[in-house]
């Protein structure tokens, strides 16, 4: 929704309407707001007719309508770089923290010997049976937990070097011991004496520091801006299932930066983090699904996804579903259901989630 106006919305055409249809729309206009008929009073009237003859004394000439669409041009742009700038901003403050180490796995040739015991144990509770000794079940438990505790105590000093490296994991007390040192820097803005924390642990195929690296090379951290740099690292943690890295690279591929726009690779890596539930990221697909960028415009899938994100509180797709139930594109027109949405965003302090409102109130 852009937040400017122009000569074409004062006069109610469309942008490419030809002079024709112009000229009549003024026609119009000036009947509905003479100040003899206008109900709102001559003072607004007059007020009303002065920005209709300006937009008509512009629209009806090619050199001045020419440099008014050329303006408009640039507006759009500029609208849709804050936009970018915005969402740019949302997505480096998402920090995902890494999944929990994995259970231990304990060696083989260990749970093997365990196993082993076991068997042999129970066919000697049998072999005692049958020489006359009683084997109830109770001496049969009582014989296999001590006849356990002695293998598993054995085994333990068999095994004992490769049960401590498996256990204690001094490697990964290490991996979150520099990923903290890091992100302490980070927090006290001290990004040039992070990355170099973060890039010793990326080359090593960490996935948080890969992702890290990537957001300080592409959000000009006090280091030199790099996009390309950035979307290397944050394609190596992408793939491994990082999902704030997924939405990244996703508004990356997006905006073309440090790699050629390309819709469909967005789309791909949205899906990724989107399914992971990043709220981010399901925004991101509604917005491309309502404009058909990289997909098939689709209003009732954008929609559903701004849903996704709007539920988990995001303000802007909050804002961007009330519009759709404002407007009645891809779900039926409910102004009480948008003005809900609006007013949730609004609360977070979104700007035009506020106008939007006031204008529904009106």
């Amino acid at each position: 929704m852009a937040k400017f106006k122009t000569h074409y919305d004062n006069l109610n055409v469309a942008r490419n309407a030809p002079l024709s249809v112009i000229r009549a729309a003024y026609k119009v206009l000036c009947q509905n707001y003479h100040p003899d008929k206008y109900a709102g009073g001559p003072e607004e009237a007059l007020r009303i007719m002065k920005i209709i003859n300006g937009s008509y004394a512009v629209l009806s000439d090619s050199e001045k309508r020419a440099e008014h669409d050329r303006w408009i041009d640039r507006q759009e742009r500029d609208h849709a770089t804050d936009k970018a700038q915005r969402i740019m901003a949302i997505m480096a403050k998402t920090n995902v923290e890494p999944p929990a180490t994995s259970p231990q796995d304990y060696p083989t040739s260990y749970l093997a010997t365990l196993k082993e015991f076991w068997t042999k144990l129970c066919s000697g509770v049998n072999k005692i049976q049958l020489i006359g000794i009683p084997g109830s079940k109770k001496l049969k438990l009582i014989l296999g937990a001590i006849g356990f505790a002695g293998i598993a105590l054995v085994a333990t000093t068999l095994y004992g070097p490769d049960l401590t490296t498996k256990t204690v994991a001094p490697a990964n007390q290490d991996v979150e011991r520099i990923l903290e040192k890091a992100r302490q820097l980070v927090k006290r803005g001290l990004y040039t004496k992070a990355l170099p924390l973060y890039l010793k642990l990326a080359e090593q195929g960490n996935t948080e520091a890969q992702f890290q690296t990537g957001l300080i090379y592409a959000n000009q951290q006090s280091v030199i801006k790099d996009d390309k740099l950035a979307v290397d690292w944050l394609a190596k943690a992408a793939e491994q299932g990082h999902r704030a890295a997924q939405t990244k690279l996703g508004f990356m591929y997006a905006a073309g930066k440090g790699v050629a726009q390309n819709y469909s690779s967005a789309i791909y890596w949205c899906y990724k983090a989107a399914e992971q539930g990043d709220a981010t990221a399901q925004f991101n697909l509604g917005l491309m699904y309502a404009k058909g960028q990289g997909v098939a415009q689709d209003n009732s899938l954008a929609v559903s996804w701004y849903s996704k994100a709007a539920e988990q509180g995001y303000a802007h797709a909050q804002y961007y579903l009330g519009d759709m139930y404002a407007n009645g594109r891809g779900v039926a027109k409910d102004s009480k259901q948008a003005a809900v949405l609006y007013r949730k965003a609004a609360k977070q302090g979104l700007a035009e989630a506020v106008a939007a409102l006031e204008l529904l109130d009106r």
